[in-house]
């Protein structure tokens, strides 16, 4: 496999695990502050070019989805066991908002004198919750952010893994 394919993988296997653990330590009360969230949006920015450049590799190297699977299982153990665990993750970790007793809530805000408001699904209107709530709720949409965009960066260098293994495998 060329270093060009390795490369490509490496940057988005490292951020999307790294992410993944950020999106962990949202799971500990107090521990990541809310300022964090617009941190997300400058990783989604960053990750949905490395996403195209990966699926575009995948188009050139026209394979079909038996051809993918092929090179998945070709690859060593080690890096099978961290795409496979590594998507898995990040998709609970995306998923895991609804679970827990704020699932319902979403959208917190902070108006600046003291009142934190969410949005109540159940009921369809914002309502006034307490800071624990707030910090609670603010944790669990960075907890989906940072899984999302965690998911899109694992996908992205399993991606280039698998177009360099196809290539390899071509020219063998």
């Amino acid at each position: 496999m060329k270093r060009s394919y390795l490369i490509h993988a490496g940057f988005g296997l490292v951020p999307g695990g790294a992410l993944i653990l950020l999106a962990a330590l949202t799971w500990v009360p107090g521990l990541v502050p809310p300022e964090w969230s617009p941190g997300v949006l400058a990783a989604l920015l960053l990750a949905f070019p490395l996403f195209l450049a990966a699926v575009a590799r995948l188009l050139l190297a026209r394979v079909s989805k038996a051809t993918l699977w092929e090179a998945f299982r070709c690859l060593p153990g080690m890096a099978q066991l961290g795409i496979g665990g590594g998507l898995v993750v990040g998709f609970g970790t995306s998923f895991s908002v609804s679970a827990g007793p704020y699932g319902h809530l979403q959208a917190p805000e902070e108006d600046g004198v003291g009142r934190y408001t969410a949005f109540d699904t159940s009921v369809r209107e914002t309502v006034e919750v307490s800071r624990e709530v707030y910090l609670a709720v603010v944790g669990a949409d960075l907890r989906m952010s940072l899984g999302m965009v965690a998911t899109m960066l694992v996908a992205a260098g399993a991606a280039a893994l698998l177009a360099g293994e196809v290539r390899r495998a071509d020219r063998a």
